[in-house]
């Protein structure tokens, strides 16, 4: 099956949408909120709509202006209300569906929250611009549209036509297959790309380049639990010199990924720690440059290498999070 005819496939999926609204059933489209721990105040409906919009818009159905009306002020509820600033691609649809008509809904969605402000009229206007025709899409914006969607099964077959196809020239290239991959779990993936840009690295002499490479390695290897490779790759490190980078965060990612290793329990932990504890001491003095993670990983290495130290370590933590203000 081409890439087209998956994307005919998911785009007819949505036809369920337009049927209900069309029997004045607003249920599955309308705003509802939610509450996300980390993300705040969300609607909880808001792919459904977005399903929708693109499925009116991709098919080029003929619908009522009360219908694309109600669905416009359902989508203004959720960026006025969610706790994500953004504009998101419903509302520019929708505003090119009413073409221009009722200047207050527009006005609406300019003020529902500050990227709306800041963009929401530019945004549309470029979004105008883009084909309405899906035999004009490639892959890669196939992939898109299922990613926004949250059609996570089109998702990868998409991202499997794509990496058939795609032409890896630069470490750009790299990053970008390993973006896809890491959000479509299929992280494992990423090895033969991660030495890829490693060789990129490599071929361009860019020393923050080669030690961001290895340390990519470092915690890839880590993640997937292969740690006799992901030692090798901090012995690698550890005979540079990395002077340069003590207090930023590419040197602090490092000690993490150790401390990652260390918390697994493997025989070299010992030595790991042996390394990694003079600069923890180190990178420790600049407490307004730590982050709660390094400590979260931290504390329980430092009671299995060094409990005397790990009072120490509490302690600053507390500290930490006092002035940052976290509870």
């Amino acid at each position: 099956m081409t890439y087209q005819e998956l994307l005919q496939n998911m785009i007819s999926g949505w036809e369920m949408y337009y049927q209900q609204v069309m029997n004045n059933d607003f249920s599955a489209v309308c705003w509802k909120e939610g509450h996300h721990k980390t993300y705040g105040t969300y609607d909880t409906q808001g792919v459904n709509r977005l399903r929708l919009c693109y499925y009116l818009y991709y098919s080029h159905i003929n619908i009522t202006e009360k219908i694309l009306v109600r669905l416009f002020k359902e989508e203004c509820q959720n960026l006025e209300t969610n706790g994500f600033q953004g504009i998101g691609e419903s509302i520019k649809i929708l505003t090119v569906l009413l073409e221009g008509n009722y200047p207050e809904l527009l006005e609406r969605a300019k003020n529902a929250n500050f990227d709306c402000y800041c963009g929401y009229e530019y945004e549309t206007e470029l979004f105008r611009k883009n084909s309405r025709n899906p035999a004009d899409f490639d892959a890669e914006r196939c992939l898109e549209l299922a990613w926004n969607t949250s059609e996570t099964d089109y998702a990868l077959q998409f991202l499997n036509i794509i990496k058939s196809e795609y032409v890896i020239e630069n470490k750009y290239d790299c990053l970008h297959l390993i973006w896809w991959n890491t959000q479509l779990g299929k992280t494992a993936d990423n090895e033969p790309l991660l030495r890829k840009k490693l060789e990129f690295s490599l071929a361009e002499n860019h020393q923050d380049e080669i030690i961001s490479a290895h340390e990519d390695l470092l915690q890839f290897f880590t993640e997937q639990k292969r740690f006799s490779e992901a030692c090798q790759e901090l012995q690698i490190l550890s005979a540079m010199d990395l002077s340069g980078w003590y207090g930023v965060n590419l040197f602090r990612s490092i000690l993490e990924s150790c401390l990652d290793l260390i918390n697994s329990d493997i025989p070299e932990a010992r030595k790991i720690w042996n390394w990694a504890e003079p600069h923890i001491r180190r990178e420790l003095k600049n407490i307004h440059g730590m982050y709660g993670n390094f400590y979260q990983k931290l504390i329980p290495a430092v009671k299995k290498m060094h409990p005397s130290y790990a009072k120490n370590v509490q302690k600053q933590y507390q500290l930490w999070k006092k002035l940052n203000k976290i509870s």
